[in-house]
Order: structure tokens, then sequence, then C-alpha cells
């Protein structure tokens, strides 16, 4: 497998804890360009499985070698949208992606994307998966990212919050969107994810209490939610 793999870190946090962590980033990363003058952006993605809920049992059986597709918008914005491909290999992940238009994100969310091959390798992949596996829209994820970076040895430490989901895929790209909550509103999600090495100035600011690395899926919390209602 020729990817450019990277570590991914998750811990769980309480909102006091990771505002304390946040105020150490402050000093030592920068927050991402992208964020501009707002304090968060909002991230939206709608995830696809096949009708076996592979990608769903993998994540559960901690299955070594896994992917899962998804469609990412950000701020509710059709200007920019992704299909992406996220795969994992023992404790390292890859993420391959693709630009697409509107029209193409609603054909997939639909499930009529039928054969539409184009110069993408990225898309043809998704739509060859779709054709052969089935893969449909499952559910929405959406959360609240705070993101800072490290440029000198691509770091990026990121804090997820308001973390929500919906099944209204007609209404993907509203930004008044319904959504549930999934998870307690003093709680956090920050990600860590660097190429080859954490620094160590970065590694000592992260440094609090009894942090405890967690396999935390938002794809799989937002599947399992519903269906504990069932």
């Amino acid at each position: 497998m020729n990817k450019k793999l990277r570590t991914e870190q998750k811990y769980f946090l309480h909102k006091s804890s990771a505002e304390i962590l946040k105020m150490r980033l402050l000093g030592i990363m920068e927050k991402d360009p992208h964020l501009g003058e707002k304090r968060t952006y909002l991230i939206r993605s709608v995830y696809f499985d096949d009708p076996d809920d592979s990608c769903l049992c993998d994540k559960i059986d901690g299955v070594g070698e896994r992917e899962k597709w998804r469609i990412r918008i950000y701020d509710a914005d059709d200007s920019m949208i992704r299909l992406e491909c996220k795969g994992k290999v023992g404790n390292m992940t890859y993420k391959d992606s693709a630009r697409i238009t509107r029209s193409q994100a609603e054909s997939a969310i639909n499930g009529d994307v039928g054969l539409c091959c184009g110069p993408d390798p990225v898309w043809n992949r998704f739509v060859m998966k779709m054709t052969t596996r089935g893969l449909r829209a499952v559910t929405i994820v959406q959360y609240e990212r705070i993101p800072y970076i490290w440029r000198p040895s691509n770091v990026r430490i990121t804090f997820d919050e308001n973390i929500a989901s919906s099944e209204m895929f007609d209404r993907f790209f509203d930004r008044d969107l319904p959504v549930r909550p999934i998870m307690p509103a003093d709680k956090e999600i920050m990600e860590v994810k660097y190429d080859t090495l954490l620094p160590d100035h970065i590694r000592h600011s992260l440094s609090f209490g009894k942090m405890i690395n967690t396999a935390f899926s938002k794809y799989a919390l937002c599947r399992m939610m519903p269906m504990s209602f069932v």
C-alpha cells in the first residue's frame, strides 16, 4: 500500500481540561488560518456504508485495515465539497480526497450515481464501491472544531465540540439542519495528528492528568445512538 500514513490519537476530555490545553497550545502553535476571525468552524459529513454495515462492524470489531467514505462540507457552504476515503492501517491513518460538485454530492446522497465516472480516481473508486457494494448514505455527523497547527513537522491538534447527528439527508446543505446531540455538552474530543514524531514541546504541553488515548469514533457513535432507541 503506497499511502501517506499519519499517527492519529484521540482523547475524551471534560471541557474544563480542554480549555486549559487550548491555552497552553496557543503559546506554541497557531490557529489554522482557515478559522479566520471565528472561534470555531462547522464540519458536516454524510457517511456511507453497505447494506451489511461493514464499515460500522469493522470499527466495532477493531479490524486492523479498514476504510470509510464520506462527503464533507464546512460551515454549510457548498462552494467547497470534498469526497474523502479515510483508511486505517494498524495504528496509522491515511486519507484520499477529491473535490466534487454539489450535483455529484446530491447524486451520491440520493444513491443514483449510476456509472458517472470521470477524470478523478477517488470519485471513480467511490462510484465503483456504490455500484458493487451498494454503499448508501447512513448518517450525517456534525460538530464544531477548533484547530491548531505546527507547520515545521505537520502537526495538527483539534478540539471537537457539540457533536450531533441527523438522517435528514435531503437537508444536508441546509444551514438549519435539525440534529440530535450525541455527546454531553461538557465534553470534547481532542485529536492529535502527526506524520512521524510529535515534538517534545508539544507533547509536554499536552501532559495533563490521566489522559487516555481512546478509539472514539464520531461515525460509530452517531450510527449506534439511534439504534439504541429502536
